[in-house]
């Protein structure tokens, strides 16, 4: 990236109230730093500025996902081949949600998760984090079933009021609008994982719902003027605030008309 512009922890803090986030506000926060710009301290200084502005009467959440821990014979990017299958199921660690990394969610997840006091969900594939009031109870009882669907971490945090922040991240990077595929004729598919049951590590199947992100980028976009989404700059980069209660919705009606146009 070329270093044109800095954008310091205090820059971050008045452009994140000044789009709308407040003390004792629930954000579900995406990011891309590139977009940003160049921050002194890098993904730590763009935690600790939400974190000083939501406080901890607040509460923030990020994707955590280890999509990696997962059947290699669903593997695309890259896919493996099918004779490494078993051994890959046999040898890769089982998640664990101290040490298990993110896979393909960005740097400020990766160590946001590592921060004290963030806590971090149970499922081996769709983890989520939090930080701040009720953080516990927010990520509590993720499992293999509910997913990013009722009973979930994400519908605790869409019937709280969150928000989603959008700090310079695509709209298809959206993890709270897959609760909207589980209000929609869509099919579940089969996987797998590596978990630990007692002393031992176990690869296990188990169904979960398909989910897909593509369409959630030209949905996004089609928000603009939308009365729950506030837009605006966080540094360099375009941000967006978004009501998740007021757009799952929407997200869903989009999602319907999309299975009716190509059934």
């Amino acid at each position: 990236m070329e270093v044109n512009q800095m954008v310091t922890k205090s820059d971050l803090i008045r452009d994140l109230k000044q789009l709308g986030v407040e003390p004792g506000m629930k954000v579900f926060v995406h990011s891309a730093m590139k977009q940003i710009g160049w921050v002194p301290g890098g993904a730590q200084a763009v935690i600790e500025a939400v974190q000083e502005v939501v406080t901890e009467t607040g509460l923030i959440m990020m994707a955590t996902q280890s999509t990696d821990n997962s059947d290699p014979k669903n593997w695309s990017r890259p896919a493996v081949p099918e004779e490494w299958w078993e051994t890959v199921r046999q040898e890769m660690p089982a998640y664990d949600k101290r040490k298990t990394p993110t896979r393909s969610v960005g740097k400020v997840p990766e160590l946001f998760r590592t921060f004290p006091d963030v806590e971090r969900s149970d499922h081996p594939m769709w983890s989520v984090a939090a930080w701040g009031k009720d953080a516990a109870e927010f990520v509590a009882d993720h499992t293999f079933e509910n997913g990013f669907g009722p009973g979930s971490p994400i519908e605790r945090f869409i019937e709280a009021d969150g928000q989603i922040l959008h700090i310079g991240s695509p709209w298809d990077a959206t993890t709270v609008w897959h609760y909207a595929e589980y209000g929609i004729e869509r099919p579940d598919i089969e996987s797998g994982c590596k978990i630990k049951r007692g002393d031992d590590e176990v690869f296990v199947h188990y169904w979960h719902r398909l989910i897909d992100s593509d369409p959630f980028g030209p949905i996004g976009e089609g928000f603009t003027d939308e009365s729950f989404v506030t837009s605006g700059k966080i540094g360099r980069a375009t941000s967006h605030l978004v009501s998740a209660k007021e757009s799952i919705p929407v997200v869903m009606f989009q999602l319907s008309a999309l299975n009716s146009w190509l059934s």
